[in-house]
This record gives C-alpha cells, sequence and structure tokens, in this order.
C-alpha cells in the first residue's frame, strides 16, 4: 500500500493498494462462436485508489481478502449474479469497497485482466472508463474509451471493433507522418481516431497516450467536444 498527502489538503491523505487473483470465466453473452465465450482464465490485478483523514489507517487489506476469499481459483460465472467482464467486476468491486471500508472514500477502481486491458470504476460517478494499450513502432499507446449506454454485456467488444486503429499504427505510411508529428503525435491520433473510428462504435474517446523510448505525448478531450 502506497500513501500521498494531497498538497493544500492537511487533513487529507490518498491511499492506493494493488491486489491479484487468477480466475476463470465464460462471457457467455458474447456472440456464438467468440473464443471468450468458452472458459477461460485471467490473472487479476486490482488497483483501488481512496481517500483518508489524516491519522486514519487507511487499511485496504479488507478488499484483499474479499478478493481472495470470492474469486481466486473460482469460476467467476459461479459467483457474481452478472457477466463476469472486468468492467462489471470493477462496479462490483468499487460497491462493495464503500460498503465495507467506510474509513475511506473511494478515488477509483481499477481492474486489469491482463497488462494491456483494464476498467475503471470512478469512486463519485459510477462512471466506467476501458484502457487500452497497443504496442507500435512509436511506442506503447493507450486509449481511454467511455461509453454511455454500457449494458450487461458490459466488455469492451461491445462497443465496437478496435482493430481498425491498430491496422492504423501498423500502416508504414501512417507510422511515418506519424514519427514527422513530433510532440502532436498524441492529437494527431485522437483525431484519426475520432474521425475514422468513433463514428462506428459505441464509445467516447477520452485520452490518448503515447510513451515512446524518449518522451510521453497526451491528449484529452475537452468537456465541449
Amino acid at each position: 500500500m502506497t500513501t500521498q498527502r494531497n498538497p493544500g489538503l492537511t487533513d487529507d491523505i490518498t491511499v492506493s493498494g494493488s491486489f491479484t487473483f487468477s480466475a476463470s470465466h465464460e462471457l457467455r453473452m458474447l456472440p456464438e462462436g467468440h473464443k471468450c465465450r468458452r472458459n477461460h482464465g485471467h490473472n487479476y490485478t486490482v488497483t483501488v485508489e481512496a481517500r483518508v483523514h489524516s491519522g486514519v489507517s487507511g487499511d485496504l487489506s479488507p478488499l484483499g481478502a474479499y478478493l481472495d476469499a470470492n474469486f481466486d481459483h473460482y469460476l467467476l460465472n459461479e459467483r457474481i449474479p452478472f457477466h463476469p467482464t472486468c468492467e462489471l467486476l470493477a462496479r462490483h468491486l468499487a460497491e462493495w469497497f464503500e460498503g465495507h471500508i467506510e474509513s475511506a472514500r473511494l478515488i477509483s477502481m481499477v481492474v486489469s485482466e491482463t497488462p494491456r486491458t483494464a476498467a475503471r470504476c470512478d469512486g463519485l460517478t459510477r462512471e466506467i472508463t476501458i484502457s487500452k494499450t497497443f504496442a507500435s513502432d512509436l511506442g506503447d499507446v493507450t486509449l481511454v474509451l467511455g461509453s454511455d449506454d454500457l449494458d450487461e454485456v458490459g466488455f469492451v467488444t461491445d462497443f465496437g471493433d478496435l482493430s481498425p486503429f491498430a491496422e492504423h499504427l501498423r500502416d508504414p505510411a501512417a507510422a511515418e507522418r506519424l514519427r514527422r508529428a513530433g510532440p502532436a503525435v498524441a492529437s494527431d491520433l485522437a483525431g484519426w481516431f475520432v474521425d475514422v473510428v468513433e463514428p462506428k462504435i459505441r464509445a467516447r474517446l477520452r485520452s490518448v497516450r503515447v510513451d515512446s523510448r524518449t518522451a510521453v505525448g497526451s491528449w484529452e478531450r475537452g468537456e465541449a467536444a
């Protein structure tokens, strides 16, 4: 667990912790033939961030105990009454946290199935966003997507097909143009995604981050966009 005092808020401290568990699931609401309908497993990472008053322990270990007792080495379909995706699991864990750890105010709950795909539930609004990281010649490119109508399927594939973006990153002509973009590369990628991919999916791009070998570039969507 880590702690961080918030500047200007002398009685407020941010605490965070990560917990892991291994489990399998079957995403039975996905289309016939989708490989994730079949039983498969993940090594999950759950990362929580919360705010506590100075002098309060901020002990997050009850969350780890809950994960160990209820999910570790289980079939998730038999443990929870909803489609066992990381998006809906993040929402469930956020609700559990607020009902069982009264000494802390939840900031965020993040559930990762793989190092490159994660779901985040906002502690205040309960909004769920998806982060998806793509490898490219530019470095790692991470998209954060949000949706106003995430339904009971609760899965990133329900947003629509993101493969055109991966293909764009692999296209030699596009890669050369992106290299010339320099610090504006994140904005360039965001513009392409909003113009080409976003109209065909059920999600809105929230941010883009490019971690190159020498620098980090980022773009974040404004409220009016």
